[in-house]
C-alpha cells in the first residue's frame, strides 16, 4: 500500500494538487476551474498528453478524464455552458493500447458510452490507431465516417472492410497502394467516397513523434553518454530534454 502511495504514476488520483481536500475538507480549485482550463479558454484545440503514462494506468486516467467531460456534457444539456452549444470532438490517439478487445478498464466503457450516447448530449470520438484489428468492435461499429490511410496488413484492411456498405469495399483494396498522406474518407463526414491527398506540414510544424533517422545516427561518431539523467527521468515519470 505504501509503494502504491508513494508512486508518482498514481499521483493524478491521490495526489491531484489544488483539487485535494485539505484536513477540514476544503478545496482550492473545484471542477468548475477543471473544465474551465479545458474547455473554457480562447483556443479551439486543448492536448492532454498521456504518452508517458504505461498502460495499467493510462485506462484509469484516461477514463476519469472521459467521465468527467461526458457527466459535464450530461448534466449541462440545457445549460448555456453546455457541450450541445459548442460540441466537444475526443480525439483518442493509439487508441489499440487502452480499446483493444481484452481490455476491460475505465477507458474502454467510457469510450464505449460516450460512442453510444455521445452524440445527443454534444460529445463525439473520433477513434486514431494503426491496428484497427484490435479496437473493440461495438466502438468501430459506432463510427459514422471512415478515413482510412495506408494499410498492409490483410486482418485490418478486412476490419476496414466489414465496417463499410458492401458496395463500398472494392475501395479498400487500394489501400496498400496509398501515398504518404494519403487517404479514402467514407462515411457521413464525406457525400461520396473519396480519395484525397492530406497537406502535409512543413518541417518546423511536425511533432516531436517522428522515427529516428537509424542509418545517419548509426554512422556519427560515438560520444560518452551519461544514464543519470536517463534513469533519473525514468523515476521520476518525466520527460526532459538534455543541456547542450
Amino acid at each position: 500500500m505504501k509503494s502504491r502511495l508513494l508512486d508518482s504514476q498514481y499521483s493524478f488520483l491521490l495526489n491531484p494538487g489544488p483539487w485535494n481536500p485539505d484536513r477540514n475538507g476544503k478545496i482550492e480549485k473545484d471542477l468548475d476551474q477543471l473544465l474551465a482550463e479545458w474547455l473554457g479558454h480562447e483556443k479551439p484545440i486543448t492536448i492532454l498528453d498521456l504518452s508517458g503514462m504505461p498502460s495499467t494506468r493510462l485506462s484509469l486516467l484516461l477514463g476519469s478524464i472521459l467521465d468527467i467531460l461526458f457527466e459535464s456534457a450530461l448534466w449541462g444539456r440545457n445549460l448555456s455552458s453546455g457541450m450541445k452549444n459548442r460540441p466537444l470532438l475526443v480525439v483518442l490517439e493509439e487508441a489499440h493500447r487502452y480499446l483493444s478487445k481484452s481490455e476491460t478498464g475505465l477507458a474502454k466503457y467510457m469510450v464505449q458510452r460516450i460512442a453510444k450516447e455521445g452524440r445527443k448530449f454534444g460529445v463525439g470520438a473520433m477513434i486514431v490507431s494503426q491496428r484497427p484489428s484490435e479496437i473493440d468492435e461495438t466502438i468501430l461499429s459506432q463510427c459514422g465516417t471512415i478515413i482510412a490511410l495506408r494499410i498492409n496488413n490483410s486482418t485490418d484492411r478486412g476490419i476496414v472492410k466489414s465496417a463499410m456498405s458492401e458496395g463500398l469495399a472494392g475501395i479498400i483494396d487500394s489501400l496498400p497502394v496509398l501515398r504518404t498522406g494519403e487517404a479514402i474518407i467514407v462515411g457521413e463526414a464525406a457525400k461520396l467516397p473519396t480519395r484525397c491527398r492530406i497537406s502535409i506540414l512543413p518541417p518546423d510544424r511536425y511533432p516531436n513523434s517522428k522515427d529516428p533517422e537509424v542509418s545517419k545516427n548509426w554512422a556519427a561518431q560515438r560520444k560518452q553518454e551519461d544514464y543519470e539523467i536517463l534513469v533519473s527521468a525514468w523515476r521520476n515519470q518525466e520527460t526532459v530534454k538534455e543541456k547542450k
